[in-house]
């Protein structure tokens, strides 16, 4: 078990090394936040166990973005909510232009509110600004060891 928190705070460290000193430089950050329904292949058969809604808060400068990510588990019994459903991760990307669009790989550390364990998420994804303050992604991203593909809408501030 120590091992693990070592290899998590090892991760985080690493995390913030490569990507917030771009933050300190002389740009100006840009602000969003998106919203996204991971669909993946996770034990249960029916759309509601197997997928994950989530609402992301975050900074990008120049090509590189952080991101505060904060989701649910599932939709089944979304009425008998408890800690356990709930989870968030620290996620950071680096994008680069695909003619009018633009690709992204990611990577993020989380972990649900009521457990110690920690989960890392890493993939490829593409995103399109349909104007100058809304915009179209999709991913697909290893997360706790099962793969999702993630459709979702984001707002630039």
């Amino acid at each position: 078990m120590k091992i693990k928190k070592t290899l998590r705070f090892y991760l985080i460290i690493t995390l913030a090394l490569c990507y917030f000193p771009s933050f300190a430089q002389d740009s100006e950050i840009s602000w969003y936040s998106s919203v996204g329904l991971s669909v993946g292949n996770s034990a249960g058969s029916t759309f509601s166990r197997t997928s994950y809604p989530s609402i992301e808060f975050g900074g990008m400068k120049k090509s590189t973005s952080v991101g505060l990510v904060l989701g649910r588990s599932n939709f089944a019994d979304f009425n008998k909510s408890s800690a356990s459903d709930y989870w968030y991760e620290l996620k950071a990307a680096i994008s680069f232009p695909i003619g009018s669009a633009s690709g992204y790989a990611l990577a993020g550390i989380g972990s649900y509110f009521s457990t110690q364990r920690a989960f890392i998420e890493y993939g490829l994804g593409a995103s399109y600004m349909l104007n100058d303050n809304w915009g179209i992604f999709t991913q697909a991203s290893n997360w706790d060891n099962f793969w999702y593909v993630t459709p979702g809408l984001t707002y630039n501030f």
